[in-house]
């Protein structure tokens, strides 16, 4: 245990002290606060259209200004007064000047600003759609209730539900949506992890290897001690970032709810936190534990198959692709599903990815997002001893045909040193 011990120390503050852990914390904070930024400074400068409105039809100068809102307002001028709205679109009091004729048929034309702010010219259309279907029923004589009952449309109710234990249980969109954004979200800090940290892995191992530092090493430990030594340093390092990022989202929340103009408020009216329950936050983390911990093993394993530095990044190959795998799996099944990604979601490398999120939309039961925690669990067990065996050949055995070759070589040690000796006579 002391030996194992000096190992996780060395590995966990010659790490914690890197420049390389540094940027992978502070990386993705500085691109949160890239991205809230400029979110924030969207919502500040998003003022509103002002539209002069020229026409001599008092019918859609009325429709036009009741129409105005906090995206576009507008003013409505005479006929006559085309120069006057002119004048102030020129000293940048509008942005736009629509005129409408309706004579001999209603058309209307719109001069924008260039340098104004955006006319939604789809919601314009609307408008004058609206107008222009007014003033028709006027001319025909239409009342207020034929008017609607003319424009009419059935109401269709819709709601979403899910299969738990034989029984359909509710669901609301928004419910839905925010339980599939969570999942996302959880894929999404796997894939960045497991690119980090599976890497850190590899390249631990793989320097001592490729320097023929290993052999030294092995003098005065074991390679189990060494292995284990090895991923609780980097298990560590996950825990302080983590640690880390619980702190930071803590304080911008609560700085967040202290300004006068929360920026986050508009994006939070459409997740409905209630469908994000405590089953579902920690079936999250102990995949994320679980998922994260596989593919380090996996880089363990990978990284003990290099010869020599330059292969390191053969050693990380596998894991990128198994992890891109994963991620667009999460991506594709978050609008829907099919018979290919509900087996893949069961896989172990791709499940870690895949369930929180098909968990999150309701597309399965908890009994099922729990076998597939299950899964990955007894894999996580296996794959773990399975890798142990394979390091304790692999770290002292070299092979400059590529990793591939390197594997099989090990393959055929552990069969050579699972037969029994003949005994002497």
């Amino acid at each position: 245990m002391k030996k194992m011990d000096v190992i996780f120390r060395q590995v966990f503050f010659k790490n914690l002290k890197s420049k390389t852990w540094l940027w992978i914390v502070l990386g993705p904070l500085v691109l949160a606060a890239v991205f809230g930024g400029v979110f924030w400074l969207m919502n500040q400068t998003n003022q509103t259209s002002k539209i002069g409105v020229v026409t001599s039809s008092p019918a859609l100068t009325s429709t036009l200004k009741a129409s105005s809102d906090d995206d576009q307002r507008y003013i409505s001028y005479s006929s006559t007064a085309a120069a006057a709205a002119k004048r102030a679109m020129a000293d940048e009091d509008l942005d736009g000047v629509l005129t409408i004729s309706t004579q001999p048929t209603t058309h209307a034309s719109l001069i924008e600003r260039t340098d104004g702010n955006g006319i939604n010219q789809t919601q314009l259309q609307s408008v004058l759609a609206q107008a222009h279907t007014k003033e028709v029923a006027a001319q025909l004589k239409l009342s207020t209730t034929q008017l609607q009952s003319l424009f009419a449309t059935p109401q269709l109710a819709t709601s979403s539900v899910s299969v738990d234990r034989g029984k359909l249980v509710s669901r609301s969109a928004k419910t839905q949506k925010s339980g599939a954004m969570v999942g996302f979200i959880l894929g999404m800090l796997i894939y960045t992890f497991v690119i980090s940290y599976a890497s850190m892995m590899a390249q631990e191992i793989g320097t001592e290897k490729g320097s023929r530092i290993e052999e030294s090493i092995l003098t005065a430990i074991t390679p189990q001690a060494q292995f284990f030594g090895k991923l609780l340093g980097i298990l560590a390092l996950m825990a302080v970032q983590m640690a880390i990022y619980g702190v930071v989202t803590l304080a911008g929340g609560l700085l967040l709810q202290r300004l006068p103009k929360n920026p986050l408020s508009s994006l939070m009216t459409n997740i409905d936190l209630s469908g994000i329950s405590l089953n579902m936050l920690i079936f999250s983390l102990v995949f994320f534990f679980v998922g994260t911990l596989t593919y380090t093993v996996l880089a363990a394993l990978t990284g003990s198959l290099v010869a020599n530095q330059e292969q390191i990044g053969q050693a990380t190959t596998p894991i990128v692709m198994l992890g891109m795998l994963g991620y667009f799996g999460a991506l594709i099944v978050a609008g829907g599903t099919s018979p290919i990604l509900n087996i893949a979601s069961y896989i172990p490398f791709l499940s870690t990815m895949m369930m929180p999120v098909r968990l999150g939309a309701g597309q399965v039961t908890a009994v099922a997002g729990w076998s597939a925690l299950g899964i990955n669990l007894v894999f996580l067990i296996l794959f773990t001893w399975l890798t142990v065996k394979f390091y304790q050949t692999n770290v002292l055995s070299y092979s400059d045909g590529g990793m591939l070759k390197a594997f099989k070589r090990s393959w055929q040690l552990q069969r050579a040193a699972r037969k029994p000796k003949p005994v002497k006579s």
